[in-house]
């Protein structure tokens, strides 16, 4: 009597726990995956959401280093299957995609990096797909959706936005710096750059980088463009404004961005500093 009691209550527990499994997208029959790799190790599990019409998916990935590796995540596919969107640091972002041909598929797979510029060209790995079981790849799922990883992850992240503009302009400054032989200190100065631009996904990252790329191009060509950055300028300041422009206070470049209006060219960028340095 004491044995059937223990295991009731066993059952009864276990049944309580999984009574408090959600029942939202992404909990419910899958199908079979599949599994695509790098040869530098990167892969994603793709696992289909049943029925196939739902377009829906959880894909797995292994990207170490980045800031979704390690997370399986609810995706949304176009309808042609190239393009696989998820909800991330409060964006919809496609983090995989098969790159696009004019008529038919092309089998040229991409993950997304997210901490730094570029994707990961990954194909179809055979032997791993095989030993896939798309439902450990859903439990998975299942378990951080439960423990909040989830959750974390999808809500809007200011600090990971700022962070990855930050990037930006801090590797377009080393490889500005390294073609003029300079140290110009470069920054977005963020109590100048409304809430709003950040929240809307403005490139702003890539537009403050502009001023430092148009020195890169000047000074690569310019023995002249060379002694001139290094001894006028020691900042880029990037600041949002009405329009895009520039000028030269001191030794600082402040550059002002408005991606709400039209943006200047590579060329506009260049002439700006032949004329004002």
């Amino acid at each position: 009597m004491r044995t059937l009691l223990t295991v009731t209550v066993m059952f009864v527990a276990l049944g309580c726990a999984r009574g408090t499994r959600p029942t939202s997208a992404g909990t419910g029959p899958v199908g079979p995956g599949t599994v695509y790799s790098a040869k530098s190790g990167e892969s994603v599990s793709v696992v289909p959401l049943l029925p196939p019409e739902s377009n829906q998916f959880l894909i797995q990935f292994q990207v170490p280093g980045d800031d979704h590796d390690g997370k399986v995540l609810l995706h949304k596919a176009t309808e042609n299957g190239t393009e696989f969107w998820a909800r991330w640091r409060g964006r919809n972002l496609r983090l995989f995609q098969e790159r696009k041909g004019f008529r038919n598929k092309t089998g040229d797979f991409m993950i997304t990096r997210l901490l730094e510029d570029g994707v990961i060209h990954v194909t179809v790995d055979a032997a791993r797909t095989a030993a896939l079981k798309s439902e450990d790849v859903q439990e998975l799922y299942l378990s951080q959706l439960e423990d909040g990883t989830i959750a974390r992850g999808e809500a809007f992240d200011k600090k990971f936005w700022t962070r990855d503009h930050d990037r930006q302009v801090a590797e377009a400054a080393k490889a500005m710096n390294a073609a003029c032989g300079s140290a110009v200190a470069a920054a977005i100065t963020w109590t100048a750059m409304p809430d709003k631009l950040l929240d809307d996904g403005e490139a702003i990252g890539s537009y403050c980088a502009a001023p430092l790329e148009a020195l890169t191009s000047l000074c690569s060509d310019s023995e002249e463009a060379r002694r001139t950055v290094q001894a006028k300028v020691k900042r880029v300041d990037c600041r949002a404004a009405e329009a895009f422009s520039g000028r030269i206070e001191a030794d600082t470049v402040v550059w002002s961005i408005a991606p709400s209006a039209s943006s200047t060219s590579a060329e506009q960028n260049q002439q700006f500093f032949m004329d004002n340095l």
